[in-house]
């Protein structure tokens, strides 16, 4: 049994490229932007916006790809049979104001826990908002990462330096199986450098000071919404501009896009508010509507003229056409599939769907690829069965069910959006 959590663990090692893989095919697109600002010559914390629950620490694990330590809410740690494979995954517990002043002093176990992985010289990642929330916002950052950071300053002097490396994760869809992820790198923060010269009295002033440069540093590196009050609102409208655009169908263009926008709409909000204010409320009726009619935000991008009645047709084609293959494939999904589902279904939390649905795929696939070669190996000639087998091992059906299901969504949403005319007029008035 390893003594640090940062120790090498042959389990953990032998399953870390199993699990890897599984959190690749949660994904359809998944992307990395400049990792290589990450620096090499010191310890590194990363710190990124939370909105997804576990897959946010996955994504994290999948773009590092060897070894890191995470921090999360002590509250995941009550139980001591869920503390033990918390621990095992290389988590430690961090206690927050609301979990109480008695448990707060607790974190001194685990500040020192934290140096000690960075004194190692292995990746500490945090999410300093405390809980996660799917929105593209931030909330204030806790003083956790200022805390161990310093500390490590102080423990580890110059023999190398400290960063504070901040990192965005975008996703195209916070709750929806298979979504598009990129994970953006920002500048690092050399803590040590930032330090020097910083007497012990000042370092209150001087936490402050790293907790909005580092505020500021995330903020360009996903979609950020910086009005709570008018967050539907805005967050509609950027939906809706982006999905026209031709360049937006990649996550980091369509990122690069929103940000854009949203500054110029906020200057515009500026400079007429009761303008804004109009079409605000406009395109909260609009969001309303769309979503009680089930159309999606793609299909907006039809509005008038043959594209209109073209794309709905073309896709009904294209969905004749590929459904011969997509049924047998959930057919074969299923068993795992079908489980994934319900439990995503009971999730309180509609951020820990996909969480769940990671979980359910990542135990129930071995054993769906050892039922699917048993069956296939009984029943069918041997070559069938092999290429059935190995379908099933490199997770196609699962793929190739989440992604016609998406597709045909999609498909119900452009038919929908046709046969709807009060709604494209409410979006006439919006002037995307």
């Amino acid at each position: 049994m390893r003594q640090h959590i940062q120790d090498d663990d042959r389990t953990y090692t032998f399953l870390l490229p199993a699990v890897k893989r599984a959190i690749r095919r949660c994904f359809r697109q998944f992307h990395v932007s400049g990792w290589e600002k990450v620096p090499q010559d010191g310890s590194v914390i990363f710190v990124t916006n939370h909105t997804c629950a576990l897959m946010d620490p996955l994504v994290m694990l999948l773009a590092e790809g060897h070894k890191v330590v995470f921090m999360a809410r002590a509250d995941m740690f009550r139980r001591p049979a869920v503390a033990r494979i918390l621990r095992w995954l290389r988590i430690l517990p961090i206690y927050r104001i609301r979990d109480g002043v008695s448990a707060v002093k607790s974190n001194d176990k685990a500040i020192a826990e934290a140096v000690g992985v960075l004194r190692d010289r292995c990746p500490l990642c945090l999410y300093p908002e405390g809980t996660h929330r799917p929105k593209h916002s931030l909330l204030p950052l806790g003083k956790g990462v200022f805390h161990i950071a310093l500390e490590a300053v102080r423990e580890l002097g110059d023999a190398w330096p400290v960063y504070i490396v901040p990192a965005g994760i975008e996703y195209s869809d916070y709750f929806r199986f298979r979504p598009d992820v990129e994970l953006q790198i920002g500048e690092p923060i050399n803590v040590t450098e930032f330090m020097k010269g910083v007497d012990q009295e000042n370092s209150a002033r001087a936490m402050n000071t790293l907790r909005e440069r580092l505020t500021l540093a995330m903020r360009p590196l996903f979609t950020w919404i910086p009005d709570d009050d008018n967050y539907e609102s805005i967050l509609e409208l950027t939906k809706l501009c982006a999905a026209v655009q031709k360049d937006t169908s990649v996550l980091n263009n369509r990122r690069d896009y929103n940000q854009v926008f949203i500054g110029k709409l906020m200057a515009w909000r500026e400079n007429e508010p009761e303008a804004a204010k109009q079409v605000f409320a406009d395109a909260l009726q609009f969001k309303n509507e769309r979503t009680r009619a089930r159309v999606s935000v793609f299909s907006t991008c039809y509005s008038k003229g043959s594209s209109l009645w073209l794309s709905p047709l073309l896709k009904t084609l294209l969905a004749l056409f590929i459904l011969p293959i997509w049924l047998p494939c959930v057919l074969l999904a299923l068993p795992v599939w079908l489980p994934a589902e319900l439990l995503a279904a009971r999730a309180k939390d509609a951020a820990w769907r996909n969480t769940r649905r990671f979980g359910v795929f990542f135990v129930g696939k071995p054993l769906l690829t050892v039922l699917v070669a048993i069956l296939s190996f009984l029943f069918l000639s041997r070559q069938l069965a092999l290429g059935l087998t190995m379908i099933t091992l490199f997770g196609i059906p699962v793929d190739v069910t989440y992604d016609g299901a998406e597709f045909l969504r999609r498909l119900i949403s452009d038919w929908r959006w046709l046969f709807h005319p009060q709604l494209r007029r409410l979006y006439a008035r919006l002037r995307i």
